[in-house]
């Protein structure tokens, strides 16, 4: 069940590579209200709290205590307290693991706990009964900033995703069997990478065609055929490696050094999951491996930044040969679940007066950059890379 309360917003659409990115400034909590979600963690005082802006799906607060300590606090708007415990059951797995390239979920003190509660990393204690939980904290500064204000520190910043994303991988690795009897989040029936198996179940298709605004938009018979693709390549499942997933892996959800690009930690772990390990990979480098091209106003692969990528990610963990020749396919199809979702989100959910041209169109961004990898000499290209960083 969906907590019903939801707070005052104000909307502005912010552009990254993967953008719109609707940024959602959201009600704030006064220091006095947040003193009895955060006690259920420590003992020590909160002495000061700071708003953290951006994302789309709660309050985040970075939280002060009076014995030294510094957390992020995040109020999870929209999200069940079911859905938000095992979010963070499927994260704290990671550090469970060794994982400590991101933040980590933070348990609950034993003394408030009731028994055999079921929420051992949710507080409940929000002023709305909003779900709510506790995420070590770690300095840095968002990747896709750096990469921007300091141009030669892009590739290391690459490197270093590839590395922490392979390490995050290889620290929970199981088989499709293993994930069968997983007690964390999975992508089957949870949700997490993309949402991909409602793409799978036709459960957005059926979206589209209910929507008679849209009847006839050129779009659908794009997605219609791109969808048998994504279906073709889904059902090679079972063959590949399954793992914890980041499910959000672009460069603003990543934390590097200002002044070096080493990797600090990622974050936003709203959408980690048990999944195909390959579908993070691509999804990582659909988001943050694509540049403007030299002679037109599409967009390509930037092949320094791929390599870095795949470089860093290869030398934590080598690509199998499944993964290797189905890399391209699982690009697309990671694209057609990020271009869907704009496209379903500002022409569909959203009213019009509510939605600028600009946000409405840009499903069409993601469109060509799936046209383009279906282009034999981008393909070849990049199978190529991948080959080179596999060796």
């Amino acid at each position: 069940s969906i907590i019903n309360h939801q707070p005052k917003t104000t909307y502005q659409y912010r552009y990254r590579d993967m953008g719109p990115k609707l940024e959602i400034a959201l009600t704030t909590h006064t220091l006095e209200e947040l003193v009895p979600i955060v006690s259920e963690y420590s003992p020590s005082r909160l002495i000061k709290r700071t708003q953290l802006f951006g994302g789309y799906s709660g309050s985040n607060y970075r939280i002060n205590l009076e014995d030294g300590s510094t957390f992020v606090l995040k109020i999870t708007n929209g999200y069940a307290a079911d859905h938000a415990e095992l979010m963070c059951r499927t994260a704290h797995r990671l550090g469970a693991s060794g994982y400590s390239d991101c933040c980590l979920p933070i348990t609950k003190r034993e003394s408030t706990l009731d028994g055999d509660s079921e929420f051992r990393f949710v507080s409940l204690k929000e002023k709305h009964g909003v779900p709510a939980f506790l995420l070590t904290f770690v300095d840095g500064t968002q990747a896709d900033k750096v990469m921007r204000e300091h141009p030669h520190l892009a590739q290391n910043v690459m490197r270093g995703i590839g590395g922490g994303l392979a390490r995050m991988h290889a620290a929970a690795g199981m088989t499709w069997a293993e994930a069968q009897k997983t007690d964390l989040r999975w992508y089957k029936k949870d949700g997490g990478c993309c949402d991909v198996q409602d793409q799978v179940d036709e459960k957005i298709l059926e979206t589209i065609e209910q929507c008679k605004e849209i009847e006839g938009h050129d779009f659908v018979p794009f997605y219609r055929k791109e969808l048998k693709l994504l279906q073709r390549e889904m059902s090679l499942e079972k063959t590949l490696a399954m793992g914890i997933t980041h499910g959000d892996p672009f460069a603003d959800n990543v934390l590097v050094s200002n002044e070096t690009g080493n990797l600090s930690a990622f974050i936003d772990m709203e959408d980690v999951c048990i999944g195909p390990l390959l579908f993070d990979l691509a999804c990582c480098a659909i988001g943050c491996c694509f540049k403007d091209s030299a002679v037109d106003d599409t967009q390509v692969i930037d092949v320094q930044l791929f390599e870095a990528l795949l470089g860093g990610y290869c030398k934590e963990r080598p690509l199998p040969r499944v993964e290797q020749d189905h890399f391209v396919p699982f690009m697309k199809l990671a694209l057609l679940c990020n271009c869907c979702w704009r496209f379903v989100k500002f022409n569909i959910q959203m009213k019009d007066d509510e939605v600028p041209d600009e946000a409405r169109n840009s499903y069409l961004e993601l469109q060509r950059r799936i046209e383009y990898l279906g282009g034999t000499d981008a393909m070849k290209q990049i199978e190529e890379l991948v080959e080179k960083c596999s060796k």
